[in-house]
């Protein structure tokens, strides 16, 4: 591991009274959870998945904000195109 990474996951274990291994645990936790709904929204933005599918695995407020982003970065592509 990287110096810095283990310098990290060690103050971490030590400030929450944890086990190192507990700690790591948690953040591919945390890592995989993040990965899996990046991919989620992925999938709906690119038409792969329902809209509906998509609420039902990551929610409805990040369906919304990926909705939300993407009209704001079609919006800048059109001013873009004819600016």
């Amino acid at each position: 591991m990287e110096p810095m990474l283990t310098k990290e996951i060690e103050e971490l274990a030590k400030r929450r009274k944890e086990e190192v291994n507990v700690i790591i645990a948690r953040a591919i936790r945390v890592g995989v959870s993040k990965l899996w709904r990046e991919s989620i929204l992925d999938q709906y933005l690119k038409g792969k998945i329902s809209r509906r599918k998509a609420i039902k695995s990551v929610g409805f407020d990040l369906v919304k904000l990926a909705d939300k982003q993407k009209e704001i970065v079609l919006e800048d592509i059109k001013w873009g195109l004819y600016a």
